[in-house]
């Protein structure tokens, strides 16, 4: 099943254009010449091997932090502190107050997050199974990135970034979250990127991937393509990355 076929993907306006990137850290550099254009109703895979440098272009996309040089814009707009209201990000670990009760967190996340959108977070409680009266400290990791996952769903921002999302889950929530975001993509209303280097759970959702390592784009293929000539996103991923 293509999923992108399945919701009517069209191609939309340039959501997301990163321009020759670059990010270090003290003398080590992170990110290099990283380039890539993202349409509205695009789902994408930001696919490489841990340390490829995915988290940080994240966190510069969803303009938490300024790159050392190129650009970023987000419909039109430069990368910032005025679009981080276009942009929910889940990062690759777990930064949520482990001393509330979930149904605390939602609380306050309502009123943190202006685009929030209480009936939907509702019905992710519900499809996520997520436990209310228990603390985030005491989620199993499934769990968490159940939460994780929720609180990003639960917003209206047209950018939606995962960094890992299955990283360490169980089966039951793997399943439960990549059901969440098709639902999602049910629309086309919304831009997934989406980073991993566990392809396997998630090739059935991309429209494209972009292959980095070490800071670089090393490859960028459409998946239909790849399909074309019989190469699934996994065997691409071995091929470049080897294992």
């Amino acid at each position: 099943m293509k999923i992108a076929e399945q919701r009517g993907q069209s191609a939309g306006q340039a959501a997301v254009v990163c321009r020759d990137i670059q990010f270090c850290a003290g003398t080590k550099e992170i990110l290099s010449g990283v380039s890539l254009t993202v349409h509205a109703g695009e789902i994408v895979g930001i696919l490489g091997p841990n340390g490829a440098g995915k988290s940080t272009l994240f966190r510069i996309i969803s303009g938490i932090v300024p790159p050392h040089a190129g650009w970023v814009r987000l419909f039109g707009r430069p990368a910032g502190v005025n679009t981080l209201s276009n942009t929910a990000l889940m990062p690759d670990r777990s930064k949520l107050p482990g001393w509330l009760t979930v149904r605390e967190w939602l609380g306050f996340a309502s009123r943190l997050y202006p685009d929030w959108d209480s009936d939907r977070a509702t019905e992710l409680v519900d499809s996520l199974e997520v436990p209310l009266e228990s603390r985030i400290s005491t989620l199993s990791r499934g769990q968490d990135a159940r939460l994780q996952t929720l609180t990003c769903l639960a917003r209206r921002a047209r950018v939606v970034l995962l960094d890992e999302p299955l990283a360490g889950v169980d089966l039951v929530s793997r399943e439960r979250i990549a059901a969440a975001v098709v639902r999602e993509l049910a629309s086309g209303e919304r831009v997934f990127l989406i980073a991993t280097h566990d392809v396997r759970e998630l090739e059935q959702l991309f429209d494209r991937i972009v292959l980095l390592d070490q800071g670089r784009v090393i490859a960028e293929e459409s998946v239909e393509a790849l399909r074309a000539k019989g190469v699934s996103v996994e065997q691409r991923y071995r091929e470049v990355f080897g294992g």
